[in-house]
């Protein structure tokens, strides 16, 4: 007979009506005793076998394979500078896989990575002036020997660093110094290097002598310690395996390129899931030529030979995909890594786009920049000093006004602080309206330094003119800008160093805009779990809800004209800006409805949330907000502008435990009863 099926039980909470999930413990997998006998029985024998003749087979193994090592390495003296590119060599825990070969062990720039798939931990051992490239998440230490640097930033000795190596980016690569340390390396210390770090490897000692002879051959060693880390928005994005995000983003699984797929071939070879590491270390790194070294260089001796206490304004320009943000980052970790004084370093972020510290559509002032950058923008979004919400990340020509207001407001922030350097990010809008909007920025900013990049490769279809001070005498202005600011039309900034730097920068169909956006989004509701690596569905965050009154609340849709009365249907299950305005701004027409926002006022963006529901007989909105140091008396409007929410944001909780569809899919207007 059917067990009948009992009635669903609801719990009504103070922000609504749920559904309470029927709690189903594990299956007990159970193990047959006749099963366990015979197990325990073989280990017996096994145990029992002569134990002389095995120790005699183990160090017969151990010697014959000392001696095809021995036989494999060797040592020229006179090829040490033959061959500038370094090539890393793996040895996993999986005996089957400590093959040797010749050709690979006797390069002279020969790394030794050993590796234990099962804790996911490895141990490198690279000589001076060698490059490795490893793709994945991982954690990255560097124990002992000469100095190193990753994408600018030189590595302080035993301190972990976050490294966000994705597929789709631009790969950053360990470069080791060419300068000499202590030549030798006693047993004891490898072996320790092995106990400490936990990598379980099958006879370690059979090549603790090769190690030796190639710290004293090379002059010193550096040892790296890698280990596997997991953050909440990677591993949320990854349980959505068919998405776009998932696969064009963060693994690249659909290009038919095999140049560039990922897989384990001589070129790559995988560590463990998501992590690997390349034969060729100058394979799809970052390698820049020596004039944006000189350059950059340059830069950080004038910061910090200023005699002023004025910032040094770094104006930074390219077309779209020609390598902005990485060598933004990179100029950034250069100038953390100085010895003599860390910069206070401002960032001005005028992309609307490809923002670098926060969700894209605003323009906002970065000033508590003090850690390395060593990923995406997604892995290091910051809290802004000031930010104004523009709500899109292109600006039309009525909008020009708007864009240049929030650019001034944010910069005039800038006035009232003590900076060393001041970073200024542009869009890659390098025609039409996208160049009157670099004039103005131009001659607002008044930068000293203009770096202008552009991608060497002569099939590079984004383009843009030299923004040479002769270019900014001629170049077209907003006449509209400049007569409500009382700017004089013939004005023109002229008195900036120009540098146009060719950067080795290929254009990938991977790259896209969106999936970027997608991804920062990602990263900033991740700010709701802090205990588990999944983000749990947003309709059950109810730990982060607010409870916004319509009296005391204003409600604004950007870029778009809708009737009043359908509003907040629009705004419904919507990722939204939380924002501040003045109070004059606002306007009430009844208690029934939220005020409506003054299409003149600024919109100053305190962070985001997403609306959970709208009660209209409470007259309440319930907001997400991710951010709790947020408070919502801060808050006095929402608006909505367009964004890239992920479609995995609203489907993340269907049929997986409730078995029906959120509220803000459905359709479902007032949500809460």
């Amino acid at each position: 007979m059917k067990k009948s099926k009992e009635a669903p039980v609801i719990v009504e909470t103070s922000v609504g009506k749920f559904l309470l999930r029927e709690f189903r413990p594990p299956i007990q997998l159970r193990t047959s005793p006749r099963k366990e006998k015979t197990k325990l029985k073989k280990e017996i024998k096994r145990l029992d076998e002569n134990s002389s003749s095995s120790l005699k087979s183990i160090k017969k193994r151990i010697k014959k394979r000392q001696i095809k090592i021995k036989k494999q390495l060797s040592f020229n003296n006179n090829d040490e500078d033959s061959d500038k590119n370094s090539i890393l060599f793996i040895i996993s825990n999986n005996e089957q896989e400590n093959t040797l070969n010749d050709e690979e062990l006797t390069n002279t720039k020969c790394s030794l990575c050993f590796v234990n798939s099962k804790t996911r931990r490895a141990l490198i051992f690279s000589p001076r002036s060698s490059r490795l490239t490893l793709l994945g998440l991982f954690s990255l230490m560097q124990i002992s020997g000469p100095p190193a640097c990753l994408h600018g930033f030189n590595l302080e000795p035993l301190k972990s660093y976050f490294v966000f190596n994705l597929s789709s980016q631009s790969l950053m690569s360990i470069e080791i110094a060419s300068s000499s340390s202590k030549t030798s390396m006693h047993e004891n210390q490898i072996l320790s290097f092995f106990n400490d770090y936990r990598i379980e490897l099958p006879l370690p000692e059979i090549y603790i002598e090769f190690i030796q002879r190639l710290a004293k051959f090379h002059h010193g060693l550096s040892v790296f310690f890698v280990e596997q880390f997991e953050t909440t928005w990677i591993e949320s994005m990854k349980q959505f395996s068919n998405s776009n995000l998932s696969n064009q983003w963060l693994f690249h699984n659909d290009d038919d390129n095999d140049e560039e797929q990922i897989e384990n071939t001589d070129g790559f070879k995988q560590l463990w899931p998501g992590m690997g590491a390349f034969k060729h270390s100058y394979h799809r790194s970052i390698v820049y030529p020596i004039e944006i070294r000189s350059t950059t260089d340059e830069i950080i001796s004038r910061l910090f030979n200023k005699v002023t206490d004025d910032p040094l304004t770094v104006f930074v320009c390219g077309a779209k995909d020609s390598g902005k943000s990485t060598y933004l980052r990179y100029l950034i970790n250069k100038c953390l890594s100085q010895t003599n004084m860390i910069p206070r370093i401002a960032f001005l972020d005028c992309d609307l786009g490809q923002s670098e510290f926060t969700p894209s559509g605003s323009i906002s002032l970065i000033n508590n920049l003090t850690e390395p950058l060593f990923g995406p923008s997604a892995s290091h979004l910051k809290k802004p000093l000031k930010s104004f919400y523009f709500g899109n990340i292109k600006v039309e020509n009525d909008k020009i006004l708007n864009y240049l207001n929030y650019v001034k407001l944010s910069y005039d922030c800038i006035k009232n602080q003590q900076y060393d350097l001041l970073l200024v990010n542009t869009m890659g809008w390098g025609s039409d309206t996208g160049l009157v909007i670099m004039k103005e920025l131009i001659d607002l900013i008044k930068p000293a330094i203009l770096v202008q990049l552009r991608s060497s490769s002569p099939h590079f279809r984004h383009i843009m003119p030299d923004i040479s001070p002769l270019w900014s005498k001629n170049a077209s202005i907003s006449n509209l800008y400049r007569h409500v600011y009382e700017i004089p039309l013939n004005y023109s900034y002229d008195k900036y160093d120009y540098n146009l730097l060719l950067t080795p920068v290929r254009q990938h169909s991977h790259g896209k805009s969106n999936l970027t956006r997608q991804a920062c989004l990602w990263s900033y509701f991740s700010q709701i779990e802090t205990k588990k690596l999944i983000i749990k569905p947003l309709i059950d965050c109810i730990n982060h809800i607010e409870i916004l009154k319509f009296e005391k609340i204003g409600v604004g849709l950007l870029h778009r004209q809708i009737e009043s009365k359908y509003l907040l249907q629009v705004l419904n299950g919507s990722i939204i800006a939380l924002c501040r305005v003045k109070h004059d701004m606002l306007y009430f027409a009844s208690n029934a409805f939220p005020a409506l926002i003054d299409e003149r006022a600024n919109v100053e963006c305190l962070g985001f949330g997403f609306i959970r529901s709208i009660d209209m007989t409470r007259h309440e909105i319930h907001v997400i907000i991710p951010d709790r140091s947020i408070s919502k008396t801060m808050i006095n409007a929402l608006v909505k502008g367009y964004d890239d929410c992920p479609d995995e944001f609203y489907f993340m909780s269907i049929d997986r435990w409730r078995g029906h569809m959120p509220p803000y899919v459905t359709g479902i207007f007032n949500s809460i009863n």
